[in-house]
């Protein structure tokens, strides 16, 4: 008979080693996923901060060429180029590291011009990312 306890315990002793392997194993898993999605999230962040910035430099360079002549400012789709340390609309999108920039000038009443930047980059193998800032200029020189 106290063999036969002895048997038990050990049976039981093994089922609740695996339980706690088990369990340990499943808490590792847990915290290796929290700190994948963390450094994820902050690559993501990260990308988007920097995306935001080319797009408001590209806003801020598209009002430099307005105020040096609102003719400058036709429609269509452009990339922006820096000649002669001035701001200038190219005739494709311009690319800075893994970022491509494109404005997009479009005249949705006399004097005003719509200016959208979208920056576009690869967030992963899978999803791209994209930033648009949209703002609205007008010919307050009245050239």
């Amino acid at each position: 008979m106290s063999q036969n306890i002895k048997k038990n315990s050990i049976g039981f002793l093994l089922v609740e080693v695996l339980l706690a392997l088990m369990l340990f194993s499943i808490l590792v898993m847990v915290v290796v996923e929290v700190l994948l999605s963390g450094q994820e999230a902050a690559r993501t962040g990260g990308l988007r901060a920097q995306a935001t910035f080319l797009a408001e430099e590209g806003q801020e360079a598209v009002r430099n060429i307005r105020d040096s002549s609102y003719l400058n400012l036709a429609d269509g789709t452009y990339g922006l180029s820096i000649t002669n340390s001035q701001w200038q609309l190219s005739g494709s999108p311009d690319q800075t590291g893994i970022f491509t920039r494109q404005v997009n000038v479009s005249s949705p009443m006399p004097n005003v011009k719509e200016i959208n930047v979208t920056v576009t980059w690869q967030q992963t193998a899978t999803r791209e990312g994209t930033t648009t800032l949209d703002s609205y200029l007008t010919n307050w020189h009245g050239n």
